[in-house]
Parts: C-alpha cells; sequence; structure tokens
C-alpha cells in the first residue's frame, strides 16, 4: 500500500458535486450529503471531505452551526481516516510523496484548524456560557486535543513530517485554553471543565512527552509498555516558569512560538522566553535512558562559584 497520490483523486467535476453543500442550510442536507458520500467509498469521501472541511474554515457562520457542522462530520472523517492507505516506509526511508503531507493528515489537521476556529468564536461570541454551551465548549477543546493527538502520532508511527503549524498551534491552543480559564469571565466553579472531565493540560503533557521521546528515541513510541505508562508519567509531569529554572542545566523547554516539540539545551538556561520548561518525572526520564538515550544531569542546579 502506498501514500495517497493526487493523480487518483476523482475529477474536478466529481469533487464540485462532491462539495455542494454550502453549510448555511439544514443539517437535515448535510447529513443526506454524507450518507451519499459514504457509498462513494475513500477515495470520493477523503477529498470531497478535505475540501468540504476547507470551505467551512472560510464561512461566516455562527459559533453553534460551525459546532454543529463538526459534529456531524467528525465520524465520518475517522472512518475515512481508517480506510486511508498509510505511508508504509521501508529499510527506514521517509514515505513523504512528492506532493507533501498525506490526505489523512489534511483530514487530522482540517478538523483541528476548524475546532480551533469555533472555540474561539463561541468565547468571542458570549460573555458568559450557559451550561449547553460550556458542554460544547469542552466537547470542542477535548476534539481539539485528540485531533492534534492524531496528527503527532501519525507523523511519528509513520515517520512523515508533520503539517506546518502543527506543534505551533497546539502550544498556542493550550496556552489560549489556561489564560482564558484564569483571566476570562467565568467563575472558578464555572472553569471546572464538565462533560466527561476532560483535562487539557494532562493531554498536553502526554502529547508533549510523546514528542520527546519521538524525536529522542523512536523505538520507545512503538513499546506497549510506554505507551500505557504515558498518562501516569504525564500526571507527574510539571510545566514551570522559565524564570524560576535560570541557572540549571539539560533543561527541556518548550517554546509556544516554534513549530516543534519540546527540545533539550545542553548547557545553562541564562535567559528566559515564551513558554515553559517541561520537568518530566525520573522513571520517564530512566525509560527513555533504558531505551539507549543518555540524558545526563538533566535539571540539576550547577554549582555557584560567584565569589562571596
Amino acid at each position: 500500500m502506498t501514500s495517497f497520490d493526487a493523480p487518483s483523486l476523482p475529477s474536478p467535476l466529481t469533487l464540485r458535486e462532491c462539495t455542494r453543500p454550502r453549510f448555511e442550510g439544514n443539517l437535515d442536507k448535510l447529513s443526506e450529503w454524507l450518507t451519499g458520500l459514504r457509498d462513494g467509498g475513500v477515495r470520493q469521501a477523503g477529498p470531497a471531505l478535505m475540501m468540504a472541511l476547507e470551505n467551512l474554515r472560510k464561512s461566516d457562520l455562527t459559533a453553534n452551526r460551525r459546532i454543529s457542522v463538526l459534529s456531524a462530520l467528525k465520524v465520518p472523517v475517522l472512518k475515512t481516516c481508517a480506510g486511508l492507505p498509510k505511508p508504509y516506509a521501508e529499510d527506514g526511508e521517509s514515505t513523504q510523496s512528492a506532493n507533501g503531507i498525506t490526505l489523512e493528515q489534511r483530514l487530522y489537521r482540517l478538523m483541528f484548524v476548524n475546532l480551533d476556529l469555533a472555540l474561539r468564536q463561541l468565547d468571542q461570541q458570549h460573555c458568559t456560557l450557559t451550561t449547553r454551551q460550556r458542554r460544547k465548549r469542552d466537547w470542542m477543546a477535548r476534539n481539539l486535543f485528540r485531533f492534534a493527538s492524531r496528527q503527532i502520532r501519525y507523523s511519528a508511527l509513520w515517520k512523515v513530517p508533520p503539517p506546518s503549524g502543527t506543534w505551533r498551534d497546539l502550544h498556542e491552543s493550550y496556552y489560549y485554553l489556561s489564560t482564558r480559564r484564569t483571566h476570562g469571565v467565568w467563575t472558578d466553579e464555572d472553569s471546572v471543565s464538565i462533560g466527561n472531565g476532560f483535562d487539557h493540560q494532562l493531554e498536553y503533557k502526554r502529547l508533549l512527552l510523546f514528542g520527546l521521546a519521538a524525536q529522542m528515541k523512536e523505538s520507545t513510541i512503538r513499546s506497549e509498555y510506554f505507551l500505557d505508562g504515558l498518562e501516569g508519567w504525564a500526571v507527574q509531569t510539571q510545566l514551570e516558569d522559565p524564570f524560576r529554572m535560570l541557572g540549571r542545566i539539560r533543561l527541556f523547554l518548550v517554546e509556544i512560538s516554534e513549530d516543534r516539540p519540546p527540545r533539550q539545551v545542553e548547557g545553562t538556561l541564562e535567559s528566559t522566553f515564551h513558554g515553559w520548561v517541561l520537568q518530566p518525572p525520573y522513571p520517564f526520564i530512566h525509560e527513555l535512558e533504558d531505551a539507549g538515550y543518555r540524558m545526563g544531569a538533566y535539571g540539576f542546579q550547577p554549582l555557584d562559584l560567584t565569589p562571596v
């Protein structure tokens, strides 16, 4: 099996027919369109959903209507992605095609972008949220991180570069959710996640740990033991203010403006930056070391040799 190839796309006329819904119509028509799309298989559904999500991103809709459309598209997108061919690698070589990222990556990326847009739009359109709106917001935040996770795991497992902006947008979304809950108009009680109790901070830290492991020792992310341990390690992981970590060595930096996972600095942290210092628990560090990656004296405070 090979990655999705542009020449195998349906004709432009077929795609125009597939993407006819304008989204300002009722959801029954959207449901009918999705039903018809299912009969065409993934070769038709994939490109059609991609174009539909792109049209949705550009559409002038209310937050509630945008959320309803995304809710209707979620399952078809996931089922289509499950049926798309994967970019199998041979002899460890990258399988990125000449056309860039795969169709599956594009679908995950567009779902993430649309969810992020809808979440921020909901906040802008309502100074206070009803219980129903807060449940919608919780649903968007949960799925925002789920689709970010799919992007990151797909890239690591299939050895293809993630779409541009994947990590940077994840950092910015986490920062937005965290500061919005702190400085928004809601009370502390209102800011507690409802619905299924989704914890966006825990999910963010789990993705940071996965991304860190993927770049340091790729084989670890294929270990069932490692994947099972991620949630527990994420619970113990801290995101520290860089100012508090000045003078320490071999730290893991999470830079909001950078489109990349955490990176380790070899020397001493000498200045602050816009982001956090990632402090994983030692069992996580030891797991990577056992896999063959030597991290050295992570996070230790160097001796102060300044004369008294």
